[in-house]
């Protein structure tokens, strides 16, 4: 489980400042800061960022909207504009490159950290179903990621480091290495949100595996990280076809 990775841009030191403090606070990984628009494209070279809080106004030629507009020309992920120019004009053009939260400065903890949740949860592909049960959790889909709300944080969780995720009524458990979770959505909501990842692969009623995390394949089960999980007889031919794909 890693550290969700969030790109500040921001021009002003004591604001940029502010926000790393306030971000590592509550967890995350802050990247940067960056000042200026060039900069930030230049960071994406080295670094995969899950998300970029972006100052509209910054120093150089590039401004925060047009930043985004190249940005999203190659990468897709959760972008946050701060402002603290809140005119219609401004707003407009900002909603151009349809960022996914807007923050006003100054903000209060409780604003940035809605302003995050509402980003990732615009973003995502899949969101899990809201439930009363205190235990399950919520994770939202982002291409090779999921993002997990855990209490009042959100992790980071690359579909790579999935072991297996089984059935539990109408939940899933997320099962990796280090923890397991369990989420509000049933097994066969999540599957179809993962059809086309070619190294998850539904095996049974009530699994499916990473096949990147396959040890051994019988004919009734495949052994995962020193743990025996059962397959459909029918699944075997088409795990080891997909197998010699991955």
């Amino acid at each position: 489980m890693r550290k969700i990775q969030i790109l500040v841009v921001e021009d002003d030191p004591i604001i940029a400042a502010d926000l790393e403090d306030r971000l590592t606070e509550a967890g995350y990984h802050v990247l940067g800061p960056v000042a200026s628009g060039e900069e930030a494209l230049g960071f994406f070279t080295d670094h995969r960022p899950d998300l970029v809080i972006m100052d509209i106004q910054l120093e150089g030629a590039l401004d925060g909207i047009e930043t985004t507009r190249r940005i999203r020309e190659k990468h897709r992920l959760p972008i946050i504009f701060l402002t603290g120019n809140s005119d219609s004009a401004t707003f407009a053009q900002a909603k151009s490159v349809q960022p996914q939260a807007f923050l006003s400065k100054p903000f209060r903890g409780k604003d940035l950290k809605h302003a995050i949740e509402l980003a990732v949860s615009q973003s995502a592909q899949v969101q899990s179903a809201q439930d009363n049960s205190p235990e399950a959790e919520q994770a939202f889909l982002m291409q090779d990621r999921l993002f997990i709300k855990t209490g009042d944080r959100l992790l980071r969780l690359f579909l790579s480091d999935i072991l297996w995720v089984e059935a539990d009524d109408y939940y899933c458990k997320i099962v990796t290495k280090e923890r397991e979770f369990l989420v509000g959505q049933t097994l066969k909501k999540f599957s179809e949100a993962l059809e086309k990842v070619p190294e998850l692969m539904r095996v049974h009623r009530s699994y499916l595996v990473n096949l990147l995390h396959v040890e051994e394949i019988g004919d009734l089960y495949v052994y995962i990280n020193k743990r025996k999980v059962p397959i459909n007889k029918s699944s075997k031919d088409e795990l080891v076809a997909r197998l010699h794909k991955i």
